[in-house]
């Protein structure tokens, strides 16, 4: 099994006083943890942002020091498209929707939908 952590999953951690507890919850068989780079940049603007202290920005960086951070390449690439055309009602590969209208998505959460798709 995968893990992946989205960029709120990750404010929650580093709010908590039970980081490893917190950690342990979440992943009690020690899976592999993965963020998408989307995810390591968006909390890292939002710790410089919000002028996180030093202690929970060394919390961050320990974490992400210590899991998989996915970069953008050609198969997430593919994915992105894949998905985004699906959302909008508009992939040819599909002739039947379970939703009525598109489904507009941030271009962040497609990349990190694309990351999620390829990890199964």
């Amino acid at each position: 099994m995968n893990i992946l952590l989205d960029t709120n999953i990750l404010v929650f951690l580093t709010r908590s006083k039970n980081f490893d507890d917190l950690i342990r919850f979440i992943n009690p068989q020690d899976a592999l943890i993965y963020v998408s780079v989307v995810t390591d940049a968006e909390i890292r603007s939002l710790a410089l942002r919000k002028k996180w202290s030093i202690g929970r920005i060394e919390l961050l960086e320990n974490f992400l020091s210590r899991i998989n951070i996915i970069d953008v390449n050609q198969l997430l690439t593919q994915a992105y498209v894949d998905i985004d055309a699906y959302s909008q009602r508009e992939n040819p590969n599909f002739t039947s929707y379970s939703f009525n209208t598109p489904r507009n998505m941030g271009k962040n959460d497609l990349w990190i939908a694309s990351l999620a798709a390829m990890l199964n």
